[in-house]
């Protein structure tokens, strides 16, 4: 399968490609620093053994998101636990003409199918959005059930 996975930047649309790898202790670190993302990705919560991170990063090496997702239930899926752009392409941090990438969310959710396909698990994605606006969105956009 090609997986070649991109974002948008917002200041010119042009397409700009990332890759998404395993993340590193310093990408989860960096969710402390300022300017600091909404969660800490080094909290418990998102320290469980089972989530496997990934960091989307720009060829440069800027990190622009961060996503966790788990394997559920012997291979029948693959759980999306959270996913979250960086402050400065953040809809929820930072106002729409702000932004410096869009695109990003579905950028990870296309990772994780992927992730699911690679896993045993056809494909199939289980998330929750945070908020009814980002359901509406997924819904509306992504034909999400």
């Amino acid at each position: 399968m090609i997986f070649l996975p991109y974002v948008l930047q917002k200041s010119n649309h042009a397409c700009v490609q990332v890759e998404i790898l395993p993340a590193t202790i310093e990408d989860v670190n960096s969710t402390r620093r300022e300017p600091r993302w909404q969660t800490d990705w080094a909290s418990a919560y998102l320290s469980n053994p089972a989530a496997e991170k990934y960091a989307m990063k720009t060829p440069d090496g800027e990190l622009i998101a961060l996503g966790a997702y788990q394997i559920i239930g012997r291979k029948a899926y693959v759980y999306i636990i959270y996913a979250e752009s960086a402050p400065h392409s953040n809809p929820t941090m930072e106002p729409k003409h702000g932004r410096r990438y869009y695109g990003i969310g579905a950028a990870l959710i296309a990772f994780g199918i992927k992730f699911s396909i690679n896993h045993g698990c056809r494909g199939d994605v289980v998330f929750e959005a945070k908020t009814d606006e980002l359901a509406k969105h997924y819904a509306e956009d992504f034909h999400a059930r």
